[in-house]
Parts: structure tokens; sequence; C-alpha cells
């Protein structure tokens, strides 16, 4: 039986719609599954637990994998091991992807890091003057790219959007514009104000309420038992960690998430990938 999604649309409908075999979009899917998959392999040598997030979980329970018009993939680590995770890669450098932070590309402000492809290319084709497009040309490295989040315990969701809102403005005001600058705020938020935050959320926070880290951009909050432990779940075939509770988790950030969204809502991102 042939499963209809609530817009009368199919899984095959929708791939050869959105993500046909040979497209650039299924180029780009395969080329970032491939790198999840080099990241899941390396957080497991060196012991740390890591897992695809968001809109791959998401993906993963209502079409087996990525969401048809979906560019993107997210795993996240514990807070407490993603320095750790961050500096083996950085150490232990792929021959095609890169690992993305402050200190590999000094044009980056952001409190998460990427995993990024030396062999593409994502090209804006947002506004020349807008801040999307300044944002991502300050960047050294601009291919495709999977986000590493880190996420914690013990948060304080009022303060953590306040972080959130220091590290927008920073990139926002000053990354492509004023370097030094940027550099200067981002180094003060990093080393000294979410440190801070991150303390009073250790005294003041609820230890089963999980979010984001202090500085990311999402504001999801997940209670302990639908995060950890980690749970397989499989995404394009493989199978990689995911959350304890999918379901749960998907509901929280999703609602009914296995409806589709009307198609003026499904959100693709303004860039276009060149491949080298």
């Amino acid at each position: 039986m042939i499963e209809t999604f609530n817009t009368g649309e199919t899984q095959e409908s929708l791939r050869q719609e959105y993500n046909p075999n040979g497209s650039v979009l299924r180029k780009a899917q395969l080329r970032l599954l491939d790198m999840a998959i080099y990241l899941q392999e390396t957080a497991k040598k060196i012991g740390v637990p890591c897992r695809i997030d968001g809109g791959n979980v998401l993906g993963a329970m209502r079409h087996g994998g990525f969401i048809p018009w979906d560019d993107d993939i997210d795993m996240v680590v514990s807070y407490k091991d993603f320095k750790r995770f961050c500096d083996y890669l950085k150490a232990h450098p792929h021959p095609q992807y890169v690992l993305q932070d402050n200190d590999t590309d000094p044009g980056f402000y952001k409190e998460w890091a990427c995993l990024r492809d030396l062999k593409s290319e994502n090209r804006s084709h947002e506004a020349n003057d807008s801040v999307d497009r300044r944002m991502h040309e300050a960047q050294k490295f601009r291919g495709l790219h999977v986000d590493i989040f880190p996420y914690e315990g013990n948060m304080i969701p009022w303060l953590q959007r306040f972080a959130a809102k220091l590290s927008v403005n920073v990139n926002v005001k000053f990354a492509g514009r004023h370097p030094r600058l940027a550099q200067t705020s981002y180094k003060l938020l990093h080393n000294i104000v979410f440190p801070m935050f991150r303390l009073v959320g250790r005294l003041f926070g609820n230890p089963d309420l999980y979010m984001h880290s202090y500085g990311a951009w999402f504001y999801e909050q997940n209670p302990r038992r639908c995060m950890t432990p980690h749970k397989d779940i499989v995404f394009e075939g493989y199978t990689f960690e995911g959350p304890a509770d999918p379901d749960e988790l998907c509901r929280i950030a999703y609602g009914n998430y296995m409806d589709l969204p009307p198609r003026d809502k499904r959100d693709r991102h303004k860039v276009d990938v060149v491949f080298k």
C-alpha cells in the first residue's frame, strides 16, 4: 500500500518533485550523508556519543531520510564532549572535509562548529547587501556543511535566549564588516560571558531540561528522558545514533510532525551548490 500524506502526496511524488536521483539537491544530500557517516564513525572511535538532530530526526521518522526539499544535516554532542570531539577532528583532518570553528576560520563567530566539504561551495543568491549573504561570504570555508551543536542540561530558557541574541548581534552587525570588533566580541562572549551563564545555570537551572548550549540560535526545550540515552535510528538506510524518544522530540519541535506543511511553508535554503 502506498503511503499518502495529508496533502495527497506520496514519498515517490515528493522525491520526483524535489530531489530526484541525479539532481543537484540529491547530490548535495548524498555528500552530506557521507559527511555525517564520517562524523558518526569518528565519534564512535573516540567514545563520544553523537547523534542526528532536528529536521533529520523528523526526516528519519516521516521519510526514512532527508526531508525531500532539505539540504541540511545537524548533529549534536554533549557540551562536555564538544571540545574534545572538535579538537580530535582538527588534529586528524580528513582529506576532503575540514572542521570549521573560530580557530580554523577567523570569519566564523558561532558557538557551534561545522564540518565543511572542500569540494563544493554554497553560493548565496540573497541580495548583495543582505545580512545573510555578508555573514556567509565572511567565512573562509563555504562548502556543504554539517552543523555540530553542543547541548546540555541545567538550562535557563530565558538566559539561553538572551545568549542567542548576543551571539546573533555579533554575527549580524560585525561579520564581514568589522572583523576585529567581531573577533573581540566573539572572544568576550565565548570565554567570559557564556561561561558565566553556564555557571548560573548549574546553580539555578533545571538539570532535566536540555537545550542547545548558550549562544546557539535554537530554543527547543527537551526533557532529559527524550534526549538520552541515545537510540539507534535509520536515516537513508544507515543506522545513526538518535534521541532516546524521537517521537516526543519531534512532537515538541513540530507538533503533528507526520503531516506535511503547505508548499509555501517548505523552507528551502537560498543557496546554490556548486561542486568542484
